[in-house]
């Protein structure tokens, strides 16, 4: 996938550079959750957190997301 491509499937998020866990783990087609576990267990694309503890924001880079997604092995 590339940047091109991520902004057209939400052309919403076009002007962001970074997405929340909502937006992330739809793009990816996994629950919030999911992604929510993976960070905790070090899976999953790069995240930034805004703010230390339990209330900060995590955000994910488009580009982390990408990057992510194309380093994953899609089966058949």
């Amino acid at each position: 996938m590339t940047l091109e491509e991520l902004n057209n499937t939400k052309p919403e998020l076009k002007g962001c550079i970074c997405l929340n866990q909502r937006q992330t783990a739809e793009i990816i087609g996994v629950c919030s959750s999911t992604l929510d576990n993976w960070r905790k267990i070090g899976l999953g694309p790069n995240y930034k957190k805004i703010d230390s503890g339990k209330k900060g924001r995590v955000l994910y880079p488009k580009t982390a997301i990408i990057e992510w997604l194309s380093n994953t092995i899609q089966t058949a």
